[in-house]
């Protein structure tokens, strides 16, 4: 018969069992239970002194437990359920059988040992049910003030292994065939070591089958003894073996593959072709073919892989044929049109682009419209989005406006905080004249008003004013009257320059060409131009200026940046021009020496007509004042057609600005020429300056420069004047007196093209000696640098008696040139030109008839040239190339035109 024990034995097992199925079926209800924990009482292996533990310790980790949130088993339960099974020892069997008669799931127990000033709990974590192995949990510490925390940390261990079973131990992906397991990982939330949690997985679930690359995708829990494994379980859409186009003519296969993501061996994914095919519809409309419909297909051969079938219908190549503009009434729809981006297709557009539709133009058409009807008076002017329509015949444009009223001007007034009279602002403003003329409004004048007028102020130290405008309209006049209300707000000055950005440049070279510094009063045109005077140095590839609030709304600093580029240059090519023929040259140069903004510039030059060197050096700010400093010693052979020149020289100059925009030279020049390979039936000119000749000569010029770039301006004019006096009393053996002046004016246009505009006139007479003057000082035109087209220096008067060509005292020529962008990230231009100039005699005057090599007339005087180039600002410094057509017919230069070539130096 069955003793009590093992009765209540079988029961608790059964009880256990009962539980476990419970636990299967209704998982929540375990989890719940789970938490409930029997304390068990600690041994204690320490002395007499401590002896209050075998009682308070227990008490003391169910306290601890409770605080980690889970149910403890009350003391006085737990001291009545071992005093009533009389257990004296605790071990597994008997925890066992303690937790499941009081309706726990687990017990603890263990021991406490004091060894010197050490300390250790050595826990034991006990499944009541029998269904997971004992857990050890130890834990030691330094001194018996460390009790409680080893306490805690026991406490904190138990709550991780008793939740152990909701903590994620593994996350992976199962089904794959093709994609890496990162792809669907990298979406999950879910991570190892979180709590298991159901609404994330199945967020989890969403998102990877989002991705487009599944037919299913389940997810599966599974219980380990180290927490949950979670597993995607996903089935894969085939993998693409080919891609087939169909009905392509048009536009090659290549270019239709390489915009598409979907590639061959790559999963099929429905939301990645959908963007593939409008990527190919796109590709379409950019080429015309605005009609061009794509569909697919897929041939699968077998489950895991398909070929893809693109049919494209691809549909006639559209142009626009009409731009209609309904409701214009009182401005004619060709003004409005011939404003637009977009063109219709007309005759000349295989050439000039026209009729192509460029959408992202559409928008911008709109507001330009609407523009042009607010700068003529129509203020309430409004401009639908335009109406495209793709026909078999062409694209269809339609904008619809809304005019409204037109209005006049009928008064102007400035009110607020004016530091000058009205009349004085008047001046200033251009809306003022339209109202005294009861003209329309025109919305761009209010706006350069607006602009000016701030710019006014802030050139008087108003840094922060701030013009409004008030429309006062009287819609039964058709009338309106503006005021434009100032707020100058408080001066402002530049409390610290501060700069940034240079490692290379010293900051007195940067600071030098600011026109502000530190307690100035601030002026955003100086700003302006300390910026573009910055730029110009070509020590930088990016500068900005910005202004700094410090607090004081009356102070701010300036920040200067740059980003400086290299300074030094090592070049060498080789060319063709007209006058030198094929020539190799060279030049090792830097123009930012030391950081100090030196130069330093060593050059030569070898040509089938002349070789040259050079060696320079500049000191553009004498110890950081105003005053410059340049030297440089030369070598030149030059073959003329009747005699060879050899020069040794070197100039030394001084240079001071006159103003903002105005520098003034004055050198000095000692030059020794030694004419060689005279002909004894060379022009007299030529043979009575046989031998060595020396030239010493002062040189005095100006220039005033207002472009806002060294290479290619946009705007400004460039100036020069230079007079040369040779001979003398400065001595030397050649006399004369030169005179030359140039000009250069640049003026942007349309689609950021450039007119640019250069003339040179030049003029050379006896000095007080009255000896001749050396022919290599008379002038002589043809070539890349004046009159392109002709061959080099063949413009020039010839010697009545022997035909040699003996230059002239007198010369004139001019350049009227297109600029055109081809790439301006790279600094190359495009040219077209029209040239014009000619060179006189002694006893000619400016413009005289010259007569052309047939003896025809010469318009004027001028030969002219027209032709086209390309100039890149290379890493080598400046190219050209460039060639020029003549227009008239010169003695012995050539009729068909010259292709040149040229490195370094100004355009």
């Amino acid at each position: 018969m069955p003793t009590p024990c093992a009765t209540l034995s079988r029961a608790c097992r059964l009880f256990a069992v009962l539980l476990f199925f419970t636990a299967l079926v209704c998982p929540g209800a375990a989890q719940a239970q789970a938490t409930r924990i029997l304390v068990l009482p600690f041994e204690v292996n320490a002395g007499p002194e401590l002896g209050y533990l075998r009682e308070s310790l227990q008490g003391l980790l169910a306290e601890k437990l409770r605080d980690q949130g889970l149910d403890v088993v009350p003391a006085e339960e737990a001291k009545a359920l071992v005093e009533q099974r009389k257990v004296t020892r605790i071990d597994t069997a008997s925890a066992r059988e303690l937790t499941l008669l009081a309706k726990a799931q687990n017990a603890i127990y263990g021991s406490f040992t004091q060894v010197g000033e050490a300390i250790s709990l050595d826990a034991r974590l006990v499944d009541g049910f029998g269904l997971k192995p004992d857990r050890n949990i130890y834990v030691a510490k330094d001194g018996l003030i460390s009790i409680l925390p080893a306490v805690e940390e026991v406490a904190r261990s138990v709550r991780m292994e008793l939740m152990s079973t909701d903590v994620v131990s593994q996350v992976s992906v199962e089904g794959l065939r093709f994609l890496d397991p990162d792809i669907v990982l990298m979406r999950v939330r879910m991570q190892k070591g979180e709590v298991f949690s159901p609404e994330v997985a199945n967020q989890d679930l969403r998102e990877i089958f989002n991705l487009g690359y599944f037919e299913d995708v389940r997810v599966e829990s599974r219980d380990t003894p180290e927490g949950k494994h979670v597993v995607f379980v996903v089935e894969e859409k085939p993998r693409v073996a080919a891609i087939s186009l169909y009905g392509v003519d048009e536009l090659k296969e290549d270019d239709i593959l390489a915009v598409m993501n979907t590639k061959t061996g790559s999963v099929v994914n429905l939301r990645i072709l959908s963007d593939d095919l409008n990527k190919i519809r796109s590709l379409y409309r950019d080429k015309g073919y605005y009609l061009a419909e794509v569909s697919y297909r897929f041939d699968q051969t077998d489950r895991g892989t398909a070929r893809l079938i693109l049919d494209i219908k691809e549909g006639n190549k559209l142009y626009i044929r009409d731009i209609s503009i309904r409701g214009a009434n009182q401005i004619s729809e060709s003004s409005l049109k011939s404003e637009l981006a977009l063109s219709e297709r007309g005759f000349f557009s295989f050439i000039t682009g026209s009729g192509i539709l460029k959408e992202d133009m559409l928008e911008r058409d709109a507001a330009v419209i609407e523009a042009y009807y607010a700068n003529r008076g129509f203020m309430d002017a409004k401009v639908s989005p335009p109406e495209v329509d793709y026909r078999d015949d062409g694209i269809h444009i339609l904008f619809t406006v809304e005019e409204g009223a037109r209005y006049r001007v009928s008064g102007v007034d400035i009110r607020g905080d004016l530091v000058e009279s009205q009349d004085d602002l008047f001046k200033i403003t251009k809306l003022d004249d339209i109202a005294a003329a009861n003209d329309f409004l025109d919305r761009s004048i209010v706006r350069d008003d607006v602009h000016r007028l701030s710019e006014h102020y802030a050139e008087l130290g108003y840094a922060f004013a701030n013009v409004d405008v008030r429309f006062n309209e009287d819609r039964e006049r058709q009338t309106v009257s503006i005021v434009y209300i100032i707020s100058k707000r408080q001066k402002v000055y530049i409390r610290r320059v501060l700069v940034e950005g240079n490692t290379s440049t010293r900051d007195n070279v940067i600071r030098r060409e600011l026109l502000l510094g530190d307690g100035d009063r601030f002026s955003g045109r100086r700003i302006s131009r300390s910026s573009e005077r910055l730029n110009k140095l070509g020590y930088f590839n990016a500068v900005d200026i910005e202004t700094v609030p410090t607090g004081d709304p009356t102070q701010m600093d300036l920040k200067v940046k740059v980003e400086e580029r290299p300074t030094g240059t090592i070049s060498a090519g080789v060319g063709y021009s007209s006058l030198n023929r094929f020539f190799v040259g060279g030049q090792i140069q830097e123009r930012n020496l030391f950081g100090r903004g030196y130069i330093l510039a060593l050059a030569g030059q070898i040509g089938g007509v002349s070789t040259d060197s050079s060696l320079l050096f500049v000191n553009p700010s004498i110890y950081d004042t105003k005053f410059s400093w340049s030297t440089s010693v030369y070598w030149q052979t030059y073959d003329y057609t009747d005699y060879e020149k050899k020069t040794i020289g070197g100039r030394t100059a001084l240079g001071y600005p006159l103003g903002e925009y105005t520098t003034f030279e004055a050198g000095y020049s000692l030059e020794r020429f030694d004419i060689r390979d005279v002909d004894d039936k060379s022009a007299r000119l030529i043979r009575d300056f046989k031998g060595v000749n020396w030239s010493s000569t002062v040189d005095v010029g100006a220039t005033r420069d207002t472009t806002d770039d060294n290479f290619m301006p946009t705007r400004g004019t460039v100036n020069r004047v230079d007079v040369y006096y040779s001979g003398g009393p400065l001595g030397g053996t050649t006399d004369y007196i030169k005179y030359t002046y140039s000009s250069h004016w640049f003026q942007s246009l349309m689609w950021d093209t450039v007119f640019h505009v250069h003339g040179m006139a030049g003029y050379v007479s006896k000095n007080y000696g009255n000896n001749e003057i050396p022919p290599w000082v008379r002038f002589y035109l043809g070539g890349i640098d004046d009159v392109r087209g002709y061959d080099g220096s063949r413009i020039s008067p010839s010697d009545a008696a022997t035909g040699d060509r003996i230059g002239g005292n007198k010369m004139f020529f001019m350049n009227l040139e297109y600029l055109f962008p081809i790439s301006q990230s790279n600094s190359i231009w495009g040219v077209t030109f029209f040239d014009a100039g000619n060179a006189w005699d002694d006893d000619q005057p400016y413009f005289k008839d010259t007569r052309q090599r047939d003896g025809s007339s010469l318009p004027f005087g001028l030969y002219k040239s027209v032709g086209l180039g390309i100039r890149w600002n290379s890493p080598f410094g400046p190219i050209r190339l460039e060639y020029g057509y003549p227009l008239d017919k010169l003695r012995n230069s050539s009729d068909s035109g010259k292709f040149e070539f040229k490195i370094g130096g100004a355009f």
